[in-house]
């Protein structure tokens, strides 16, 4: 993004970033420790700006950053000359530079003190101050007097030391400016981990002068040249976040074995995959070339990923392949290898010892968690829970990613609510501390450049509530009223989630057309994982449906539920805004049957849309009853419930209704 367009957009956001009252905040995630004071630090032109203690070019960009952030939305400039002054209105005090390369290690606490004088920000090292001036930029309001920090004291710290997101560039590539622009998030919602899985057997992602052909023949020419993989993880490392790659061996590896044959445990030739779903291509786990070849692809992936973690990634290995072949079956009877688990088990015995002598320590997905493995692999709990619990049993570090699948579409709700260490955990301390945190994931199979940014934000933000915030910090109503005000700061980004609805309407529609779909998608979501039965999606499929283009987890939806909860005690405005909700759902159906005989995407809303005048009948009906203290014949409750028990937790065609939660909510608020 241009300078003019970025300064542009943060000026277009100040209006929307005003304070709620001095006692209530917007941070997100919540500090360990926050006690706002009432007070008012003005920003204006005048804010001096003071670095002291230790400073280096990683902490002045960050500071030169955060307020290029600011002015744009208090627009006016501000300085960039800082001095160590202590008496200065900012001041910026860090300890020490901290790891070099971040580290899961790091200390990343700090300290944030906003009177009506002075904002003070402590923090032990460059990456802790990295996170208050994030935090101090969440402090930002205004009023009808002008811009200004709401005053407070906090201590923060996170929950977890490891706190990320996957994305896979695997089967459907990203460029490198969606990359930043994901970095760029992470690092305000205060993650530190990315998670870059690059090859896949729909693709190898990164240029390899080695094995040139991994690249050349195995990526359709889509693929990060070693100069961008520098400038990514440079990027990241300004922001304090870690970038672990993940290539997958010995299964999802048909991207590897196009353009390297002699890898694989079947003769080739081999063709990049085009389809989703678990191949029988596996690499060959008993030649010795097989090893070579792997030890001198990660001696050059080394030179490009600095963090200590190497992913490898051990999941979903189809056995087919070894069982069928006799050489291999040979070699597990003479070797005392009972079966294909324990063939594995063999396979990353071998890949651990490169990685050590590379420096590198494994983190596998869930399957590799098997009897004999070495105890140096951090385990990736993918299936269920019960593998990150088994892991930490067994005394091995662990961390969690299975509640937390994004490609699934699930409320930001869902995933907030999981959390790596529920209160009642049967793990002991020192098992607990095994859990080093979690990762949400990013699967590409049914996301492009075009609605990838829609389907991680805003919910990643929830889910980086859960990594960082106490575990008593989960009320989901407070939870989406910040993560709304959220969603906005991140565009300040470019990030995409909250004009990509429009955008993509406006392919297919305009005017009046084009409000009624916008309309409909604010009380509609996508269907959960996939295209639904029958899709028979393949890496070509264009991703343009109407289910594309909607938001994964309308505001409306929790909007409703808190109206909902106030109208069924009287509260007269929360009634006034449910009636206007239940009118716009009532005419979707007819709208659409206005439109269809000429906009075909149409028909793509219409089965949501009956759903939703169903909805909005019930719901009409049962906000009578309440607000009239009424009691319904017991007919009409009998209705009620079997019209919504057909709605709730249902699909309509590829898109799922909003609303059905805070009907129910009504229903069960009638009088009896």
């Amino acid at each position: 993004m241009r300078p003019t367009l970025l300064f542009a957009t943060l000026a277009a956001l100040a209006p929307a970033l005003t304070a709620q009252a001095p006692a209530i905040h917007t941070l997100l995630p919540v500090p360990a420790s926050v006690a706002m004071n009432g007070a008012r630090f003005p920003l204006d032109a005048g804010l001096t700006v003071a670095i002291t203690g230790f400073r280096d070019g990683r902490l002045e960009r960050a500071v030169g950053r955060a307020l290029t952030r600011l002015e744009g939305r208090i627009t006016v400039p501000l300085t960039r000359t800082y001095s160590a002054d202590r008496a200065a209105r900012l001041v910026i005090n860090v300890a020490r530079a901290g790891y070099p390369i971040p580290d899961v290690d790091e200390d990343e606490s700090y300290t944030l003190d906003v009177s009506g004088e002075q904002a003070a920000l402590t923090a032990p090292t460059v990456v802790g101050a990295i996170r208050g001036l994030e935090t101090l930029l969440q402090l930002q309001a205004a009023d009808g007097r002008g811009y200004f920090l709401q005053g407070t004291r906090i201590k923060d710290a996170p929950r977890f030391k490891w706190r990320g997101l996957l994305e896979d560039v695997g089967r459907h590539f990203e460029p490198v400016e969606q990359i930043k622009r994901t970095l760029d998030g992470m690092a305000m919602v205060k993650l530190n981990v990315f998670h870059w899985h690059l090859s896949e057997d729909q693709g190898f992602r990164v240029e390899s002068r080695r094995y040139p052909r991994l690249h050349e023949m195995g990526s359709d020419g889509l693929y990060y040249t070693q100069a961008q993989i520098r400038d990514i993880v440079s990027y990241a490392t300004d922001r304090g976040i870690r970038v672990v790659p993940e290539f997958d061996v010995p299964g999802h590896s048909t991207a590897w074995l196009v353009g390297y044959p002699e890898l694989a445990s079947v003769p080739g030739p081999f063709s990049i995959s085009r389809t989703w779903g678990v191949l029988p291509d596996v690499m060959n786990p008993i030649k010795e070339s097989t090893y070579r070849f792997l030890d001198g692809f990660i001696a050059e992936m080394a030179l490009l990923f600095p963090d200590r973690y190497w992913h490898i990634g051990g999941d979903e290995v189809n056995p087919q392949q070894w069982k069928a072949s006799p050489t291999i079956q040979v070699y597990m009877k003479a070797h005392g290898i009972k079966n294909e688990d324990a063939m594995q088990v063999a396979f990353n015995r071998r890949l651990f010892g490169i990685l050590k002598a590379h420096g590198k320590e494994p983190v596998g997905w869930d399957e590799i968690l098997q009897p004999d493995l070495p105890k140096a692999a951090v385990i990736q709990s993918w299936r269920g829970v019960n593998y990150l619990t088994e892991a930490a049993k067994q005394g091995r570090r662990a961390i969690l990613s299975a509640p937390y699948y994004l490609d699934h579409i699930k409320l930001a709700s869902e995933h907030y609510l999981a959390d790596p260490l529920p209160a009642n955990t049967d793990l002991t301390p020192a098992q607990q501390a095994l859990i080093l945190g979690g990762e949400a994931c990013m699967w590409s199979e049914y996301v492009t450049p075009e609605i990838i940014e829609s389907r991680i934000w805003p919910r990643l933000g929830a889910v980086a509530e859960r990594f960082w915030s106490p575990r008593e910090v989960n009320d989901v109503n407070d939870m989406y009223r910040r993560l709304e005000v959220t969603s906005r700061r991140l565009t300040e980004f470019g990030l995409t989630h909250e004009s990509q609805t429009d955008a993509m309407i406006r392919r297919f529609a305009a005017g009046d057309d084009a409000a009624l779909f916008s309309g409909l998608l604010e009380y509609a979501r996508p269907r959960g994982f996939g295209l639904g039965p029958g899709a028979n999606a393949t890496q070509f499929t264009p991703l343009t449906r109407l289910m594309h283009a909607a938001r994964t987890d309308p505001w409306n939806g929790w909007r409703m539920n808190d109206r909902a909860r106030r109208a069924a005690g009287g509260d007269t405005a929360a009634v006034r805004g449910l009636r206007e909700d239940f009118a716009r759902m009532a005419q979707f159906r007819a709208g659409l049957e206005g439109v269809r005989d000429r906009i075909p995407m149409a028909n793509d809303g219409m089965p949501v849309a009956g759903a939703l005048l169903d909805l909005s009948r019930i719901g009409m009906q049962a906000l009578e009853y309440v607000t009239r203290n009424a009691t319904p014949a017991p007919v009409w409750r009998t209705t009620a419930d079997s019209t919504l028990k057909a709605i709730e937790g249902k699909t309509f065609g590829q898109l799922r209704p909003i609303g059905a939660e805070a009907v129910r909510a009504l229903v069960n608020a009638v009088p009896k």
